[in-house]
């Protein structure tokens, strides 16, 4: 497959968003993301891009991260189900292989057993899922995908032309006995917003569908959010955010894992980041973005039978700068988005205030430079070219390591064919990595007894070389006049050398480069929608191999088919709607001991409802899991939740 190539998604309405269907006279809806670096078209993001809007997520009553990364083709969750070692995957690669970004703000914690980033779903308004290599625009650790999170907006929230206004959300789960309440409250006076909210959620452990108790899976979340923001003459803005994370629950110093040492764990994270945008209304030179932002993350462990408090922290400070300029070069339109971007991490580790070789204390300093430039060319064909250039050092505060640095480039290349007004042809190209984690090349001390930790500072980066092909189709009046249509299909190859795992031995644990790992893929999605009915079907088939020892790798999920059938009554006022997903067993696994074990495959049904007598008022239904199936997802060892049945009362003022 030659390297040149790229994708332009489908104008279709979004894969996750419930469009009404347009009349003759209109045009299909346009989404609009960031994702792809600035405020452009869906289709025109060089990589295939869903958004789960806040409806969405009110629908599936989301309480975690897998709630709300669920149903996209190639993307699902590791580690759970507790909330502390949620982690996303996508296309098979996760443990740090997929960039989180809330608000602007990268999340970089690496430490195994443990998740990635923490963050209640009543708190955010949309979420933009990149997949495949994103290493041109995003850097180290886009080997899979990226995952932005937005939170909720004053603007947003009082879209109706109000300048004063809120909600108050409360639901109800009854296995686990989960009680979730949040408040938000906006107002916006001359060009100034201000937005507050609150969100409190306890549960208790559940159960399984075979009655069987699901130990320390309980949780005690309270979160908040404050956002500022001004809207200035000539298209300018600034926001100002701040998101607080608490999680009490007691827990497993190894929380993926059903045995381990029993901790009292405190989850704190505190995100604050101040953004500017200078975006004319008329294209031209400028539309600027500049996000500077500070994560402070803290994971407290109280040993309950010695009382030893081990503390694991990360501080992440960034700032990112872009602009995208747009203009002709004879009949050639162009849009070059570059920046910069710089970010340092500092991570330490202590128990009962000493240093812990386990999570050693170490620092991380970032900077990348990047362009990307989208082409039209006259008629059918657009291009996108890009190239970015890391510089990355990384340390450890004590003697006997040396320092690590590297320089990594990530081209990327891409070419789109508009065959007819609703059928696109795409392949492209694209080129990531992700630089070792601090933990990966530093970590020492002891990981079970007769077992010891040997950092490895010689690890290198892991390098992507992804291939992907596909065809979009977006239409209207398919099969009836109010109706709209889209379809995705994707056939992905993605090798990635120096591969990263962790390798047990009798006595010793130590993080290696493998020689060559190959993952490679289809994904098919599909959706139709009336005023009346809501389809849509999705379907992931993903093959992944360790090609040094010729075995399976570990990380790659189960094939699985996903279907949602919904249908509106009253004017929209009422809907009542079904999900099906079937998984298939994972029997690709290594055969040798310290890895996962294979998975049995299993089907689910989900039936749900949603009424809204008034214009501000929803009540949502659900019965997930509604034939109590006991399952284990892949990836995770415990497992999942029995049937729950879901209450959630939505009220605006």
């Amino acid at each position: 497959m030659t390297p040149a190539l790229l994708w332009l998604l489908a104008t279709a309405p979004n894969a996750d968003t419930t469009v009404a269907g347009p009349s003759d006279s209109e045009e299909l809806p346009t989404i609009t993301v960031t994702i792809g670096r600035g405020e452009i078209e869906q289709h025109q993001v060089p990589a295939p891009v869903s958004v789960i809007d806040r409806e969405t997520l009110q629908q599936r009553q989301a309480a975690n991260l897998h709630d709300v990364l669920r149903d996209l083709a190639g993307v699902g969750t590791e580690g759970g189900p507790r909330q502390a070692a949620l982690q996303p995957n996508i296309r098979g690669l996760g443990e740090g292989r997929v960039v989180m970004r809330l608000d602007g703000a990268r999340q970089n914690m690496n430490i195994r057993h443990r998740g990635q980033s923490f963050l209640d779903p009543a708190l955010l308004e949309r979420v933009e899922v990149w997949r495949g290599p994103a290493s041109t625009l995003y850097g180290s650790g886009a080997i899979g995908g990226v995952v932005n999170f937005h939170t909720l907006d004053a603007a947003g929230l009082l879209s109706d032309e109000r300048t004063l206004g809120g909600n108050f959300t409360a639901g109800y789960h009854d296995n686990g006995d989960q009680r979730f309440a949040a408040a938000t409250l906006a107002a916006t006076h001359e060009g100034f917003g201000l937005l507050g909210s609150l969100s409190r959620r306890r549960a208790g452990d559940f159960d399984d569908g075979d009655g069987n108790r699901v130990g320390l899976t309980g949780s005690d979340v309270f979160a908040g959010l404050l956002k500022g923001s001004w809207q200035g003459e000539r298209d300018q803005r600034v926001t100002a955010t701040y998101l607080g994370f608490d999680d009490d629950a007691l827990s497993l110093a190894t929380a993926d894992r059903p045995e381990g040492l029993l901790v009292e764990r405190n989850t704190r994270q505190h995100t604050g980041s101040l953004r500017y945008e200078y975006r004319p209304q008329a294209d031209g030179l400028w539309d600027l973005d500049v996000t500077g932002y500070h994560t402070d993350l803290t994971l407290d462990e109280r040993a309950l039978a010695s009382g030893s408090l081990q503390r694991n922290a990360l501080v992440t400070t960034g700032l990112d700068a872009f602009n995208a300029s747009r203009f002709s070069t004879g009949a050639l339109e162009h849009r070059i988005a570059y920046g910069v971007e710089w970010y340092r991490d500092r991570q330490r580790g202590t128990e009962d205030g000493a240093p812990r070789p386990g999570f050693a204390s170490s620092r991380q300093r970032t900077l990348g430079l990047f362009v990307q430039d989208s082409i039209s060319f006259p008629g059918p064909l657009s291009a996108t070219a890009g190239v970015r250039v890391d510089r990355i050092s990384q340390r450890a505060e004590r003697d006997d390591v040396e320092e690590n640095a590297l320089s990594q480039v990530s081209p990327q290349l891409a070419l789109n064919w508009q065959v007819t007004d609703t059928v696109q042809l795409y392949a492209s190209y694209a080129e990531a990595f992700r630089a070792p984690a601090l933990r990966e090349l530093f970590i020492g001390g002891q990981h079970f007894p007769g077992n010891q930790y040997l950092p490895n500072p010689q690890l290198r980066p892991e390098q992507a070389r992804n291939h992907e092909v596909g065809l979009v189709f977006s239409d209207r009046g398919v099969f009836m006049a109010d109706s709209t249509a889209s379809l995705r299909l994707s056939v992905f190859r993605n090798d990635v050398d120096d591969f990263i795992e962790q390798i047990v031995a009798a006595t010793t644990t130590r993080f290696e480069n493998l020689d060559h790992a190959r993952i490679r893929g289809i994904e098919f999605e599909s959706r139709y929608s009336t005023e009346q009915w809501r389809l849509m079907t999705t379907l992931a088939i993903q093959r992944g191999d360790d090609r040094g020892r010729n075995e399976p790798l570990q990380s790659i999920p189960g094939d699985s088919l996903t279907a949602l059938v919904a249908r509106a009554w009253l004017d929209g006022a009422l809907e009542l709607g079904m999900r099906t997903a079937l998984v298939r067993d994972q029997t690709r696994v290594p055969d040798r001991a310290f890895t996962i074990e294979p998975t049995p495959g299993h089907a689910l049904l989900d039936v749900f409802a949603r009424w809204s007598p008034q214009a501000r008022l929803d009540v949502h239904l659900s019965a997930n899991n509604l034939t109590n199936r006991t399952y284990r997802p892949h990836l995770s060892q415990l497992n999942a939740r029995g049937r729950t049945l879901m209450l959630q009362l939505r009220h605006g003022f």
